[in-house]
């Protein structure tokens, strides 16, 4: 390589000299060049998703529709909580929550949680002595009917693997019937642990001789056909009872029969459906007492005559909080009792459909009680409730990803995004309100699919997107009744504020979709507004060209690139539980969709894309339908870099294209169970 004159800049000739008879100057030796180090690339910014480390403690909860009983797990005379919830392969799954709080604190305060082997697929466990070294083995419910599970484990690590049966089906012998609840008490008082049993009568609760297949979902007019035009049930109303099962076994082996329902000395139990029943001394007076509740929320205590076993039930009266009856929410599952606090008094634990729990405790007279608290825990994993379906935006104007989160029971909260760049961190959610009031998104008739049976769930199903164009991000929701709402954002760029809820119409009438469909927004078409992307009623992408109010024009199918319509619902509207996305994944400058799929949808992916997997489980959730203009699209489904399946949740999950810190778009998943997962763009195939 060249070297320059050190008195001339490096791309300068020297200047000539003036006298050439002058002895020439020695010329002057050069220094050594100095190779630069090579430059080693920044380490690539790697985005996390987390609680914000301010928290010291969150609300236990995990997957949904959980259900609590109170256990001294290692047997060291604490009051830990064993929850299990819905979600995972297995349908459910179990954690143990070891208490950390010392006596007397509330709310108790629990560890992040273990996962607990051999209970998955269970319900409605209760404590079983078992008088080895185990301490404690457990009844529950699986899908074939009443189970012992038997602990191998030691006194310090239980451990459970062995099933046995009891020879009860799913109906426990009752007939036509649903089980809501199980627990453990020696009702009759001859020292063998019996089952108090609530359950939901059904006999001949569908409506005509059809399987009960083709009776779930909606008729061609987007309504639920078990409903007659006046909107009452065609069937036979079901009918909530508390009965027991007598144990007619030994010690360590029980063994179970059926006994006639329950009834006070002045008729019947007054109980409604999801009937819960408890057998209590509320306030530590001693004497065992019959607690009942039911969806209505009262709870009601009735008085045994003697203290006898079994008890003899006379008139009930409702237990109050701040002089008026104490309500549990309508999506409780389970309730049970034990003192969790150390103050010698029962607690009422008891779980909801978004995987939270919960703790009554006892007020200061006999029949008072508080208004339920949450039971927290030491933040693990980030965890946005059970059902949980997600949408991603900068709401307050910061510059952060934050999420609106709808889940079970219809309600919307914000998570806002505390973090720094990539690190993304969430605190406490806001509870949205629409109107001034706290939003829920209420199912109606038509939105329970399994009729007055079913909860009421609203499976609340966000987007935002400015639709009206006026700088602000709405709300736009689909839910259990297929109806599309609009919630108008009335605040500011930085604190939003949403007006009550107004449906999207076409033609005058209500736009319905499948069940708990998310809908996508964008420029689809060339009117320059937003446009509308959900099903139809038969379960058929279309396009809805928006035109900044709640009207929007008929449906236009989207179709792959042989003109066929492209399904992504079930027969008989019954599957839904898809979730759609819009924006320029893979860069074309054309909208593309992303689609989430529930795990058992993932047989509509083959007529999709034209290819039949050996196995529908190496399947993704998450499918992409590329852009190729005129309406046209391509299935393909979407990956790890490595080829695996992208398999996220059980019953659904929410996709959504974010800005990457790298440029170009990294994908957010959210899962029904609650969790929310990151993916880089180079991580991914499709």
């Amino acid at each position: 390589m060249a070297t320059a004159d050190l008195t001339t800049g490096p791309h300068e000739e020297p200047e000539a000299r003036p006298d050439s008879s002058v002895e020439a100057e020695s010329p002057i030796e050069a220094e050594p060049e100095v190779i630069p180090e090579p430059q080693v690339p920044p380490e690539p910014q790697v985005p996390s998703l987390g609680w914000d480390p301010s928290l010291v403690a969150r609300p236990i909860g995990f997957g949904w529709d959980s259900e609590a009983v109170v256990v001294d797990w290692e047997g060291q005379g604490r009051a830990d909580v064993l929850v299990t919830a819905g979600g995972g392969p297995a349908g459910r799954s179990a954690r143990v929550f070891r208490l950390v709080s010392p006596p007397g604190e509330r709310p108790t305060r629990y560890d992040a949680g273990t996962r607990i082997d051999g209970l998955d697929g269970l319900r409605c466990l209760c404590l079983f002595p078992s008088g080895s070294e185990g301490r404690f083995d457990l009844v529950g419910l699986s899908s074939d009917g009443l189970v012992l599970i038997r602990n191998r484990g030691t006194s310090a690590a239980p451990a459970f693997s062995d099933r046995e049966s009891l020879d009860l089906g799913p109906d426990l012998g009752a007939g036509p019937c649903r089980v809501s609840q199980l627990v453990a008490i020696d009702w009759d008082g001859d020292r063998l642990i019996d089952l108090l049993v609530g359950l939901e009568e059904i006999t001949d609760y569908w409506p005509d001789a059809l399987p009960v297949e083709q009776k779930v979902g909606f008729n061609q007019l987007g309504s639920h056909p078990g409903y007659d035009r006046a909107g009452k049930w065609r069937g036979r109303a079901p009918v909530g009872k508390i009965r027991w099962l007598k144990n007619v076994g030994q010690a360590g082996s029980p063994r179970f029969e059926l006994q006639d329902e329950l009834v006070p000395e002045n008729g019947t139990l007054d109980v409604d459906l999801n009937p819960a029943a408890l057998a209590v001394s509320w306030g530590g007076g001693g004497a065992l007492e019959l607690m009942t509740s039911d969806r209505r929320g009262q709870v009601r205590l009735y008085r045994n005559f003697g203290g006898q076993r079994p008890p003899v039930l006379m008139e009930p009266r409702n237990l109050l909080a701040s002089g008026k009856p104490l309500e549990l929410p309508d999506d409780r599952t389970t309730v049970t009792a034990a003192d969790i606090d150390g103050d010698r008094r029962v607690e009422l634990l008891f779980g909801t459909s978004t995987g939270g729990v919960f703790a009554v405790h006892s007020g200061t007279s006999r029949d008072s009680a508080l208004a339920p608290a949450a039971l927290t825990q030491e933040p693990g994993e980030l965890n946005l409730g059970g059902r949980a379906v997600v949408t991603t935006a900068d709401l307050d104007g910061d510059g952060g990803l934050d999420l609106v989160v709808g889940d079970a029971a219809g309600r919307l909260r914000w998570f806002k995004d505390l973090g720094q760049g990539v690190q993304h961190r969430y605190g406490d959610p806001v509870v949205i309100e629409s109107g001034g009031v706290p939003f829920r998104l209420d199912p109606g008739p038509d939105g329970r699919l399994h009729g007055p049976i079913a909860p009421r769930l609203g499976y609340a199903c966000p987007t935002l997107a400015d639709w009206n164009g006026n700088g602000r991000h709405d709300l736009i929701l689909g839910g259990a009744g297929g109806e599309i709402l609009w919630l108008k954002n009335d605040g500011s760029k930085t604190d939003p504020r949403f007006a009550l809820p107004v449906q999207f119409v076409c033609g005058g009438a209500p736009v319905i979709t499948p069940p708990r469909v998310r809908p996508a927004v964008a420029h689809w078409t060339e009117s320059g507004n937003l446009d509308l992307i959900a099903l139809d009623l038969q379960g058929f992408l279309c396009v809805y060209a928006g035109a900044l109010t709640n009207e929007v024009a008929p449906p236009v199918p989207l179709v792959d690139v042989l003109g066929r319509l492209i399904r992504l619902d079930g027969a008989f509207g019954q599957n839904g539980r898809v979730s759609l996305w819009a924006g320029d994944w893979t860069g074309s400058g054309r909208n593309d969709i992303l689609v989430g799929f529930a795990r058992e949808s993932r047989h509509l992916l083959p007529g999709l894309i034209g290819k039949v997997p050996a196995s529908v489980e190496l399947l993704s959730t998450v499918l992409l339908l590329e852009n190729q203009g005129r309406n046209t699209l391509i299935p393909r489904v979407v990956t790890h870099a490595d080829g695996r399946p992208l398999v996220i949740g059980t019953e659904g999950c929410s996709p959504s294209g974010v800005a990457g810190p790298g440029g170009g778009l990294d994908l957010v998943v959210g899962s029904d169970d609650g969790g929310l997962h990151y993916f880089r763009r180079d991580e991914l195939r499709w």
